[in-house]
């Protein structure tokens, strides 16, 4: 029992030792609290030394990844007991440091949660290929500034590209279709400028760059020279332009001032034949990426020089031209002055051409032309040759010309001499008395005013004006002959005065174009006559056409009047009452007089010309061609489209490739963009002036 109670007492005991144990603990425990450390505070009054480690932050990017929270370990001595403190986490302070503070031990260390600074998200830069609801977003703020006018599919595309570069240059932003902070903030800010604003005032725009010549389609071989004319003309034309070759405007026939520049062109090459022959190895060298470039125009065409021009290109190519051919001694400098305007009238004089001192086409075309006569070429005694071939003769000269005078100075009474062909002092003596009695300059040379007067007025005891000139015959007529026919471009021969093969063959060019008969090469009265008056047409000018005639010439009219809407009858080569309606009414509309019907000269200069006025009334009916359809009038569109740019091939299938071109087409000349070519679409487009591709 004493044992058992003794046992039981030593039980009780220990159990409140331990109550008192645990009792001791706990309050040792909650004496012992120390709140989180306050890191602004002074710790040198802690009574303990604490710790603090640097630890440098790793730099931060674009979009950081949080890294775990660096911790550093102290150790703490007490006596002989090692203690491990509790580690605080890591404060980032303003300058990128990490401060780790530890708690001392004995103590209980409660971790403060740190703030977290959130971090930028970075903003998506918007460009050309990005895509989803951000390009909307942006799509929807450009229209609503009015920048953008397509749709706002999330695509950012060359529209939408477009329209944030007009919007960052009218905000004075960077200029790079990139959607960027700087752009967005703007974009998004409420002082945004809108496109409407763009008019108020007035902006720096970048210069055009010039367009640049629509290729042709050369898979076709073919040949542009001399006497062609049309849309591959024109395209030829713009291209030579385009390069420096020609100043101007195309009008799309080719002729001298063409034919000129393109040999100028064809001498850059060994490979091509200087010709003036635009065929296919020329036209695939002229409208490669590496052509020829010229500094300086060689000729001109479309347009008409005249004095009072200054730093005119097309004027120094005239001017260059007309010192090449002896006409002109001062500076080919761009400004047509009294010299150039001398230069020119001596060129028309010696050329037959009008002398009024203006730079025409017909003057320019045979100026730059093989054609075309030097000053070098004229003889010294047809220095005075006037435009109607009359020579100055005067004492001393000798020849058939002189015989001529003589006769026709007898025949009204003013010479008894002999008709020898010798211009002595008897004949010096006729001519002061005829032209004394004519009220003329009294100088006794039968220049070419007396030589007018003379044969217009002769004696009606001899009708024939001219002796009769055949080949064998020389002297000074056969020169004056020569000479007129050179100005008009039959003959190309030396002016020798020996009536030859040569000047035979000029007469009967001139005797077939003025339809005389017979066609026999010998300068009768008849011939003569006519050569000598306004009635003579060059021999790249137009002969007359009238009711009755027929043949090519009839027929190539008739056709140019059927494609301007004055002709619709057979194109049959024979000039009938149709035809003769037809030239009547083109007359009346393009201002060419007499009204006659009767296809001169004039009216076939006009009529062939880049200006012609088409008639006003005609409107061709067009079929509507669509995607599927296939044949020679898709074919015909291609090509239309392909010479103006926006079709690369012509495969007679409208396809989606035609579609888009055509689509393009509306949407530059101002029309419905459906990509279908109905009557609108393609009366624009075979009209006198649809707009390129840029």
């Amino acid at each position: 029992m004493k044992n058992h109670a003794a046992a039981t007492v030593r039980n009780r005991i220990l159990k409140g030792a331990a109550l008192c144990g645990v009792l001791a603990l706990s309050m040792t425990l909650t004496g012992c609290f120390v709140p989180p450390d306050d890191l602004s505070g002074d710790l040198s009054n802690q009574g303990v030394v604490y710790n603090t480690v640097a630890v440098s932050a790793p730099p931060r990017t674009a979009t950081p990844t949080p890294s775990p929270t660096p911790t550093v370990e102290s150790v703490f001595n007490f006596g002989t007991n090692t203690i491990m403190p509790t580690t605080q986490p890591g404060v980032i302070t303003s300058n990128g440091i990490v401060t780790v503070v530890t708690t001392p031990p004995g103590s209980i260390a409660t971790t403060a949660r740190p703030t977290a600074t959130p971090t930028p998200t970075a903003a998506a830069v918007l460009k050309k290929g990005s895509s989803g609801a951000d390009v909307k977003t942006l799509q929807r703020r450009l229209k609503q500034l009015g920048y953008y006018t397509g749709s706002v599919d999330g695509d950012f595309g060359d529209a939408t590209e477009k329209a944030l570069r007009a919007f960052q240059d009218r905000n004075n932003l960077l200029v790079d279709g990139i959607a960027g902070k700087s752009t967005m903030a703007k974009l998004n800010s409420s002082n945004a400028v809108k496109a409407a604003a763009a008019t108020a005032t007035p902006r720096k725009t970048a210069t055009p760059k010039p367009k640049t010549t629509a290729t042709p389609n050369l898979s076709t071989e073919y040949y542009l020279q001399s006497g062609s004319s049309g849309t591959r003309v024109r395209t030829l034309q713009a291209r030579l332009i385009e390069l420096g070759w020609m100043a101007g405007s195309p009008d799309g026939n080719y002729e001298g001032a063409t034919e000129y520049a393109v040999k100028a062109f064809q001498k850059k090459y060994k490979s091509l034949y200087t010709d003036g022959v635009a065929g296919p190895s020329t036209l695939q060298t002229l409208y490669s990426s590496s052509a020829a470039k010229s500094s300086t125009p060689v000729s001109s065409i479309g347009t008409t020089l005249e004095s009072g021009m200054k730093n005119s290109g097309a004027v120094k190519a005239m001017q260059t031209r007309l010192k090449s051919l002896g006409y002109l001694t001062g500076t080919a400098d761009g400004s047509f002055g009294d010299a150039t305007k001398a230069a020119v009238i001596a060129f028309q004089t010696a050329n037959g051409l009008k002398a009024d001192g203006k730079a025409g086409t017909s003057t320019l075309n045979r100026l730059y032309s093989d054609a075309a006569i030097a000053a070098s070429s004229m003889p010294t005694a047809t220095a005075s040759t006037s435009v109607d071939g009359y020579t100055t003769l005067s004492e001393g000269d000798t020849g058939t010309a002189v015989r001529n005078l003589q006769k026709a100075l007898k025949n009204k009474g003013y010479y008894s001499g002999s008709v020898d062909g010798k211009y002595g002092a008897a004949t010096t003596a006729a001519v002061v008395a005829f032209q004394s009695a004519q009220g003329l300059r009294v100088d006794g040379k039968a220049g070419p005013a007396t030589q007018r007067a003379l044969f217009t007025t002769s004696s009606s005891t001899d009708t024939s004006k001219y002796t009769t000139l055949r080949p064998g015959d020389s002297g000074a007529a056969i020169r004056q002959l020569q000479t007129t026919l050179k100005q008009k471009g039959y003959y190309t021969g030396t002016i020798d005065g020996d009536y030859g093969s040569g000047t035979t063959a000029a007469v009967k060019a001139f005797q077939k174009k003025m339809n005389i008969t017979p066609v026999d090469g010998i300068a009768g009265d008849k011939t003569l006559t006519l050569l000598y008056s306004s009635d003579a047409v060059d021999s790249d000018e137009y002969a007359t056409l009238r009711p009755g005639d027929t043949g090519a010439a009839v027929r190539t009219m008739q056709a140019t009047l059927y494609e301007l809407g004055y002709y619709d009858g057979s194109r049959d080569g024979v000039y009938g009452a149709t035809t003769q309606d037809a030239v009547r009414a083109f007359q009346i509309r393009n201002k060419v007089t007499p009204v006659d019907g009767i296809a001169g000269n004039k009216t076939l200069t006009k009529l062939y010309s880049g200006t012609a006025v088409a008639a006003a009334a005609k409107t061709t009916e067009y079929k509507t061609l669509r995607k599927g359809d296939r044949g020679d009038e898709v074919v015909q569109m291609q090509d239309s489209l392909q010479q103006l740019g926006y079709l690369a091939a012509v495969t007679g299938y409208y396809d989606d490739a035609t579609v888009a071109a055509v689509r393009s087409f509306q949407s530059r000349n101002g029309l419905s963009v459906d990509g279908s070519a109905g009557q609108e679409t393609l009366a624009v487009l075979y009209g006198s002036n649809p707009r390129a591709a840029y």
